[in-house]
């Protein structure tokens, strides 16, 4: 019974001040962004009401982004003040192992990291998409749309890895002007098709002035048309028309297809594959995070609380830094996804590790 009371004491102090914490650091983002942009707000006459729309759409993502900081400064000021208090100490004297302290932050903390995982892979791309759609319609008074009805110079990845290109395309006409349109088998070039015009009727594309080239090894051969239709060719003149998502924006099962559509047509996935590690790495700080700073705020008796929110910034800054390094070497290239989205997580939970290894329990 004493050993549920001391969970239901250290989860209370740990929650109280991870709400207040987390809650904290997304008003002061807030706050900080909404005074750097208050200038363009003020010069598009934009309403109050359209201003807290686009920050309210933006929380989801920045409770994924900044609950691993409000668990450090939680853990650091939590655990910080019962062993100032000398209750840790109490604990001790009482036959309880200084493991044991730590369990319930840490089954907090693998529950945040699922948490973490269902909004930044499936709720945060959606939130940032609407926040942006708002700051284009209602702040910058934008004719904005995500179903567009005319575009120049628009590239498309299609169905099977087909590559679009279209110097103009008209929904509303079904119409397309100086087309090329490119096939691949096995990441190679096996068809590519210009046409001088195009145009959408009954369910297919019709292409003329068609000069049609056939890849096979070394030889090219080619074929000239007045006209010829494409049946194979399922996009519809408004399929070209959305407008594309940015990586950050899309679920985790739109990166899945993305990929696919980058596969099949032989080109680079490193920045996607990066961008789907990432959206599983990123999740777990939330545990590796608490493994790491719980022996540190174990042994803050001797210092106050400034020290420990200072020590807290200090290991976020780092390990932020630590992530965003590794990504872009993920993303360009230099190392593998997989290593480069998981590395800063071995990295602080070795020395996690390491760290509670020096604990007097």
């Amino acid at each position: 019974m004493k050993i549920k009371v001391l969970d239901r004491y250290i989860i209370t102090e740990f929650l109280r001040y991870l709400v207040i914490f987390l809650l904290g650091v997304i008003f002061i983002f807030i706050i900080v962004n909404f005074f750097e942009q208050i200038d363009k707000f003020i010069a598009k006459k934009a309403s109050m009401e359209a201003v807290v729309k686009y920050y309210m759409y933006q929380i989801p993502y920045l409770v994924n982004l900044l609950l691993p900081i409000a668990e450090l400064l939680a853990v650091f000021f939590a655990i910080g003040d019962m062993a100032r208090r000398f209750e840790l100490i109490a604990i001790k004297a009482a036959g309880v192992d200084m493991y044991r302290v730590f369990v319930p932050i840490i089954v907090i903390g693998i529950i945040n990291s699922f948490i973490a995982f269902g909004i930044g892979g499936y709720v945060s791309g959606k939130g940032m998409r609407k926040a942006f759609e708002v700051r284009m319609r209602e702040i910058e008074k934008r004719h904005y749309s995500l179903h567009r009805t005319f575009a120049r110079n628009l590239s498309f990845l299609g169905k099977g890895g087909r590559l679009f290109f279209f110097g103009s395309i008209n929904a509303v006409s079904n119409s397309v002007s100086r087309a090329m349109i490119i096939d691949f088998k096995d990441g190679k070039i096996v068809r590519r098709i210009d046409a001088k015009s195009g145009r959408y009727e009954n369910g297919r594309w019709t292409f003329y002035s068609v000069i049609e080239r056939h890849f096979s090894g070394d030889s090219i051969i080619v074929f000239t048309y007045k006209s010829k239709t494409y049946p194979e060719i399922k996009e519809k003149p408004f399929e070209f028309l959305k407008v594309s998502l940015e990586l950050q924006e899309m679920s985790l099962s739109q990166l899945y297809m993305h990929r696919k559509a980058l596969r099949e047509a032989g080109l680079d996935c490193s920045e996607v594959n990066t961008e789907i590690q990432f959206r599983f790495a990123f999740p777990l700080i939330n545990f590796v995070i608490l493994i790491f700073a719980l022996p540190l705020a174990a042994s803050l008796r001797g210092h106050g609380k400034a020290y420990g929110f200072g020590l807290a910034v200090s290991l976020a800054f780092v390990y932020w830094n630590l992530i965003q390094i590794f990504k872009v070497l993920g993303q360009t290239g230099e190392l593998s996804p997989f290593i480069a989205s998981w590395t800063p997580n071995l990295i602080f939970f070795a020395a996690g590790l390491f760290l509670n290894s020096k604990v007097q329990r």
